[in-house]
């Protein structure tokens, strides 16, 4: 592990950047590319919870990477218990494997014939709840991670569940409709209440259509056009996930035969 100064000034640099920005779909890109730099790795991959089809069903997707990942991770939807970043979230304790060969969670693992055979996966944590895994692989210079290292990621995946809660938070006090939508739903708008929603985005979601459509009836629209509402919404959101898609690379280049994947 490096201890330079110039290590230092890449830890001083990554602690505040995530809370700089607007846009965490677009910085958390970055970060990954900061955390790997710092581990000196290859392959950084961020992993966030995001509720699935049915109510109440989170799984891990990947958020956002630097390096090579295979591209059936990004089409996965991990459950808690599922796979290796699965059952970290689980857990939420931090996991070194130093030669995943010889380790249990070789059934798990995705290319573990690679060159490289350890990896490092770390809960990101707001609070106590675990809302995301980062992982890293390929170390350079044919080293393996060590204890020092794994440290380090959980200091660094600390940092990011802080960032996070401070962005979502940020995002909250940004916008009076959610600041009304909140307070409408829970007569209130003090810091407590505004805490526990932004800790949870599904429920803040909810909250927000039902101010949504209440506000648009209450202005006499009609039901065309609060469906005609809706689908903008539905539109502006399927261009999001569209850049989304671009900036992640979702089309991979093969992978090289050396590398090796974290689950």
């Amino acid at each position: 592990m490096q201890t330079d100064a110039g290590f230092f000034v890449k830890l001083v640099g990554i602690s505040s950047f995530l809370e700089q920005q607007e846009d965490l779909d677009e910085s958390l890109n970055d970060f990954a590319a900061m955390a790997a730099n710092i581990l000196n790795a290859d392959n950084c991959s961020i992993m966030l919870f995001r509720e699935g089809d049915k109510a109440g069903d989170f799984r891990l997707r990947v958020f956002a990477k630097t390096g090579h990942l295979p591209e059936v991770a990004f089409r996965e939807a991990v459950k808690v218990n599922d796979g290796i970043a699965g059952r970290v979230a689980a857990t939420g304790q931090a996991l070194l494997v130093e030669d995943i060969t010889r380790s249990p969670y070789l059934p798990l693992a995705r290319a573990p014939e690679g060159a490289s055979k350890c990896f490092i996966s770390v809960p990101v944590l707001i609070g106590t709840k675990v809302v995301g895994v980062i992982n890293l692989s390929n170390p350079r210079d044919g080293r393996c991670f060590s204890g020092d290292d794994l440290a380090l990621a959980s200091f660094l995946a600390l940092l990011a569940g802080k960032s996070i809660q401070v962005v979502q938070l940020q995002n909250v006090l940004r916008s009076r409709f959610a600041q009304m939508a909140i307070s409408r739903e829970t007569k209130s708008l003090v810091a407590s209440k505004v805490t526990e929603f932004y800790q949870d985005p599904a429920r803040l979601a909810r909250v927000a259509a039902k101010t949504f459509y209440r506000e648009m009836t209450r202005a006499g629209l009609g039901t065309g056009h609060i469906l005609n509402a809706a689908t903008e919404i539905v539109g502006l959101l399927g261009d999001n996930l569209k850049k989304h898609k671009r900036r992640l690379g979702e089309t991979p280049p093969p992978a090289p035969a050396e590398q090796v994947s974290e689950g």
